[in-house]
C-alpha cells in the first residue's frame, strides 16, 4: 500500500467524527455505531492523521473540538444533507410517489382504448399521476422530441422520423349509421353501396379518408361528402343526429353503438392505423411499459367484442 492510499480519508472515518461531533464525546458515538469507544478514538485518530489538522483536543478524558473541527463539521452536514436527498429520492422512485406518467394520444385513441387504460393503471400505479395530453399526431410528435411526453399514440400520417415508433393498432373500417337507417340490418356495406349516399367525412390530410377516396375512384363514384370533421368521434355523434353515414374507425364506432348507432362493417380496402412513439434516448420505465400493455389489453378486448 503507498502512502497516498494510507492517509486517504475515508467515509467511515467521516461518519465517526460527524457522530462525535453532534453527540458530543466519544462514549455516546460508539453506543451510536455500535461500536467500542477506544475503536471510535482509534477512527478519530486516523482520521486526523490523514487530514493533517488537530481536530480535537484531549483533555481529561473529554475530546473538544477545535475550530477546525467545527468549520469541518459544516461541510460535512452540507454532505450529508445531500445524501439524505438522495436517499429521499430513492425511496420516491422506489415507491413511486409525486412520479408523473406523460401520455400523449391523438383523439381517436382518447375516445376509445385511454379511458378504460389509464383507469386500469391509476388503480395499479396510485402514487403516480397520469397526465393525459389529448392532441394532433403533428403536436405530439413535437412534444416527444423535446422530452416533453414520455409516450404518445400517434395517426400514421404522423412523421415518426426521429423517434423509435412501431405500429399500435391498423382496423379495418365501418360504416356507422343510425339503428333505423336500411343499412343497420346488412352483414357488411361496399362502396358501391355508398352511390349518392350522404356521407361524413375526415380531413383530407387523413390517411383514412386518402384511402377511402381511393376506393371510391377505383370503382368509378363520386362521393357525396356532405360534411367533414378531423376526428372520428365527432363523425358518429353527426351521423347518429341524422347528417348522415359515416366511414370511420371502428374502436371509436363501438363506443357510440350503445347510444343508437350501428356499426357495420365496409368492404373496402380502408384501414385506421395508430403507432406508438417514444423519444430513442429516453428509457422507458416500468410504469410506462406496464401502461402500454394496459393500452394493448384494452385493444384486444375492444377488438374481441
Amino acid at each position: 500500500m503507498n502512502a497516498g492510499t494510507e492517509n486517504a480519508i475515508s467515509a467511515r472515518q467521516i461518519e465517526v467524527f460527524r457522530m462525535v461531533m453532534r453527540l458530543g464525546s466519544a462514549r455516546r458515538a460508539a453506543e451510536a455505531l455500535h461500536i467500542s469507544q477506544p475503536a471510535v478514538t482509534q477512527i478519530v485518530l486516523q482520521f486526523e492523521k490523514a487530514a493533517r489538522l488537530r481536530l480535537f483536543d484531549r483533555s481529561k478524558g473529554r475530546m473538544v473540538p477545535t475550530p477546525e473541527a467545527a468549520s469541518l463539521m459544516d461541510e460535512v452536514e452540507r454532505v450529508y444533507v445531500g445524501l439524505d436527498a438522495v436517499q429521499r429520492k430513492v425511496d420516491q422512485l422506489r415507491s413511486h410517489e409525486d412520479t408523473v406518467l406523460r401520455v400523449g394520444a391523438m383523439h381517436a385513441m382518447a375516445a376509445s382504448v385511454m379511458p378504460s387504460a389509464v383507469a386500469n393503471f391509476i388503480h395499479s400505479y396510485p402514487r403516480i399521476r397520469c397526465q393525459l395530453d389529448v392532441d394532433s399526431s403533428q403536436d405530439l410528435r413535437e412534444r416527444l422530441l423535446q422530452r416533453e411526453l414520455d409516450l404518445a399514440f400517434m395517426g400514421d400520417e404522423a412523421d415518426t422520423g426521429g423517434l423509435t415508433a412501431s405500429e399500435f393498432y391498423s382496423v379495418p373500417a365501418v360504416c356507422v349509421v343510425p339503428a333505423m337507417h336500411p343499412f343497420a340490418a346488412r352483414a357488411k356495406v361496399g362502396i358501391e353501396d355508398l352511390i349518392d349516399v350522404p356521407l361524413i367525412g375526415l380531413d383530407t390530410a387523413d390517411p383514412a379518408q386518402h384511402r377511402l377516396e381511393a376506393s371510391f375512384s377505383e370503382h368509378g363514384i363520386e362521393p357525396r361528402f356532405v360534411a367533414t370533421t378531423p376526428y372520428s368521434h365527432t363523425q358518429c355523434a353527426l351521423a347518429m343526429a341524422g347528417a348522415g353515414l359515416a366511414i370511420t374507425n371502428p374502436l371509436v364506432a363501438r363506443m357510440y353503438v350503445a347510444l343508437g348507432l350501428r356499426s357495420v362493417p365496409l368492404i373496402a380496402p380502408v384501414r385506421f392505423r395508430a403507432v406508438l412513439a417514444f423519444h430513442p434516448a429516453q428509457v422507458q420505465s416500468t410504469a410506462a411499459q406496464q401502461f402500454v400493455s394496459l393500452c394493448r389489453q384494452r385493444l384486444a378486448d375492444l377488438q374481441g367484442s
